[in-house]
């Protein structure tokens, strides 16, 4: 989703030690995978961080092409733009791109039966559309009209879908059968509620296949084999998977009676 930081990154930030975000490449070079020496070490690592991956070796491939494409491509992108563009001008992007981000918070929270999230989320593109000029700045915000940011997966599992077997997305990394779902549904909700006029620029392509990615990854401060752990795959896998989970319980829990 735009800009969305969740609780999953942070707990992995937190592992990681809070890193800096720029990066060299050694600093992402994977830790080498210590050879466990007994049955116990070896049953210890498989269920320690135990997460329903069929796909494991596929996911394993795909997480290494992430960090590939991550250090040698993404991140030197994301240095040239932090160094060719002004803070302030990478905060009205941001916050450009989180009021877009509000069409798919309202849907779901019309599909989540939550008017009141809905009501503010409205409110929330209305005074950042108009004062905050097409959303560059967030005079809601200062306004005390919270962001509520939801999600068609999040939909899915308030009304009680399972998350399936996880994935790891080229590109997009870790996630589940339910959030990729919910990722595909969200991103074609945006593509409908954007106009076709608009959509036929090529402002429009510049934006949306290049800005906005890479707005995505800045935003972002993981960096893939920070974590110090030989075991880093399955500690991301298993902090993704247990923070989603708290996040849909929290969405049940808020359920109005």
């Amino acid at each position: 989703m735009i800009g969305k930081t969740t609780a999953a990154v942070l707990l992995i930030l937190s592992l990681a030690g809070c890193t800096s975000s720029t990066s060299s490449t050694q600093e992402n070079s994977p830790p080498p995978r210590r050879e466990l020496t007994s049955e116990t070490e070896k049953n210890y690592a498989e269920t320690q961080f135990a997460v329903y991956d069929p796909a494991e070796t596929m996911n394993r491939h795909i997480y290494k092409f992430n960090a590939e494409l991550d250090t040698y491509v993404l991140l030197p992108i994301v240095d040239a733009y932090k160094y060719v563009t002004p803070a302030f001008v990478r905060r009205g992007v941001t916050n450009f791109f989180l009021n877009v981000g509000e069409a798919t918070n309202f849907t779901n929270a019309v599909f989540q039966i939550k008017p009141d999230k809905a009501a503010k989320t409205l409110g929330r593109f209305v005074v950042n559309t108009t004062v905050g000029l097409a959303g560059t700045f967030d005079v809601a915000t200062d306004m005390g009209i919270e962001r509520q940011p939801e999600d068609f997966g999040e939909t899915l599992g308030y009304w009680g879908a399972g998350s399936g077997a996880y994935i790891v997305l080229p590109i997009l990394g870790p996630s589940n059968v339910r959030d990729t779902l919910g990722t595909f549904v969200d991103y074609a909700t945006l593509y409908v509620v954007i106009p076709n006029s608009v959509k036929d620029t090529t402002a429009y392509d510049v934006v949306a296949y290049g800005i906005e990615p890479i707005n995505q990854r800045y935003n972002n401060n993981f960096r893939y084999f920070s974590t110090g752990s030989p075991f880093e795959y399955e500690l991301v896998r298993y902090i993704v998977t247990q923070s989603r989970t708290q996040e849909i319980k929290k969405q049940r829990d808020d359920r109005t009676p």
